[in-house]
């Protein structure tokens, strides 16, 4: 590991998805690892890690964070290579009583 590369990381321990969950809120790099996080932790994220019980560690090492997002041209284009065709059924569930409530108000704005 070259020196220049490294930089000071903070180590998360403990509950990693909740980890994760707060990481994510905070829109923060994060280096996701079987047993740990590493990321650039300002204050304010320092104190909600550490208020969520999880254990925080500084370390020093070369730092490759998870992509934050995958832009959308990569999606589109993962989905245009798909052989099988997919389809995607929705259904929409509605109390019964807003289909009364429904008819109701089309009826009054009819008279």
């Amino acid at each position: 590991m070259s020196k220049s590369n490294s930089e000071t990381l903070t180590e998360v321990r403990g509950d990693l998805v909740l980890a994760a969950l707060c990481v994510g809120q905070f829109q923060a790099p994060c280096q996701i690892e079987d047993d740990r996080l590493l990321v650039r932790a300002d204050e304010i994220l320092l104190r909600a890690l550490e208020a969520l019980g999880l254990s925080l560690a500084a370390t020093v090492g070369i730092f490759t964070p998870a992509p934050l997002f995958v832009p959308e041209t990569v999606i589109l284009a993962q989905v245009s290579r798909t052989v099988d065709p997919r389809r995607v059924a929705t259904h929409v569930s509605r109390f019964h009583g807003d289909e009364a409530e429904a008819e109701d108000e089309v009826a009054e704005s009819e008279t």
